[in-house]
């Protein structure tokens, strides 16, 4: 029983890897690539510069395609065996058709864990990178606007200063519509509202603002001001490091990063969706193998091309079904959990009732 167990693993192993150089190359040709050699006539950038971008994609490509391949690797797998009838003779031998797919779940599960594992290590700072390099090859000819930036210092591990904005300017190094907010001893101390916060001379200077002054723990007094400078410190080049969209973080930087968006107020239905998805992508893998094992077992013969053309039908429409469910999250007309789950959740009941049916 061991032996033949091994066999699927050794069978399943091979189209698995296969799938992920497949689907990593078809990505690279139809999006990456293409935005390289536009870089490379329009911008006139380095062959250097353009080889750094290419390997500091790469993991963001291979984030999406290591959950494709478990479904194409798994498809071709099973029904190869299928067609050689070595299922059958694997249940003729005593293994349930529960065992013979065992091997498929243990290889998604695998590869879920090293999907969530690379997310969060590699791809968040090969993002971010990606992003500096792009910046500096643009900002001669368009800003670079950060929507949202929440900043946030600290004083002997204690927040002291929350600064928060409806976008900043990195090219003009200027803050829209900025919030500080200085805390004192864990409590609110100050806060400071401002049209503006321009770098000027190596410092922040507010403009067209009003500060409130928490005075004897219960007690506001307000001040107006038309120019002075702020206690924001950090400098234009930290604050286009810090300010980074979710995709440049890991699940739990941007866990704090909305928490600190709610307490202000503001509306993180985005963020949280995109939060969820952190995980849903990689369980993605799962659901692959789940809806794949025993849809391969049920196919006679399926060559290459046509395992291609089953898995990217499959893909498209959980994508498709993902997108429609994220974008309802999004207006809250769902649950951002359920929006970004639910397409695991109506595949993987698809692919329980076709375990299910099968065995």
């Amino acid at each position: 029983m061991k032996h033949l167990q091994r066999y699927t693993y050794k069978e399943l192993l091979g189209p698995v890897l296969f799938s992920i150089i497949a689907f990593t190359l078809i990505i690279v040709a139809a999006d990456l690539l293409f935005m390289l050699a536009r870089l490379l006539v329009d911008e006139s950038v380095g062959l250097n510069t353009v080889l750094r971008l290419f390997v500091l994609g790469l993991p963001r490509i291979m984030s999406l395609t290591l959950p494709m391949s478990v479904l194409l690797g798994t498809l071709l797998c099973y029904s190869t065996l299928s067609s050689f009838n070595e299922i059958v003779a694997m249940r003729a031998a005593g293994l349930s058709l529960t065992r013979i797919m065992m091997p498929a779940l243990v290889v998604a599960l695998a590869v879920a864990g090293i999907t969530f594992i690379f997310n969060e290590k590699v791809v968040p700072g090969a993002n971010r990178k990606f992003e500096e390099i792009i910046w500096e090859i643009g900002r001669r000819s368009s800003p670079f606007i950060q929507k949202n930036p929440v900043l946030q210092e600290f004083e002997k591990g204690i927040l002291s200063r929350l600064i928060s904005a409806e976008a900043y300017d990195a090219s003009e190094e200027v803050f829209k519509h900025v919030t500080v907010q200085e805390f004192e001893g864990g409590k609110l101390a100050r806060i400071t509202e401002a049209a503006q916060a321009k770098w000027d001379n190596g410092a922040w200077v507010f403009q067209d603002g009003i500060s409130y002054n928490v005075v004897d723990g219960d007690r506001v007094v307000s001040v107006r001001f038309i120019k002075q400078e702020g206690s924001i410190a950090h400098t234009p080049a930290e604050v286009k490091r810090h300010a980074l969209n979710p995709d440049e973080m890991p699940a739990r930087e941007l866990k704090g990063y909305i928490r600190s968006l709610e307490q202000q107020g503001k509306d993180t239905l985005k963020l949280l969706v995109e939060y969820y998805l952190k995980f849903a992508i990689p369980f993605a893998s799962i659901i692959f193998g789940i809806v794949a094992a025993p849809l391969g077992i049920t196919t006679r013969r399926a060559s290459t091309s046509r395992g291609f053309g089953v898995s990217i039908l499959i893909i498209f429409i959980y994508y498709v079904i993902m997108s429609l469910s994220c974008a309802l999250a999004e207006r809250g007309s769902i649950l951002p959990v359920f929006g970004a789950w639910f397409s695991n959740m109506l595949f993987g009941a698809a692919g329980v009732w076709m375990m299910a049916k099968k065995s």
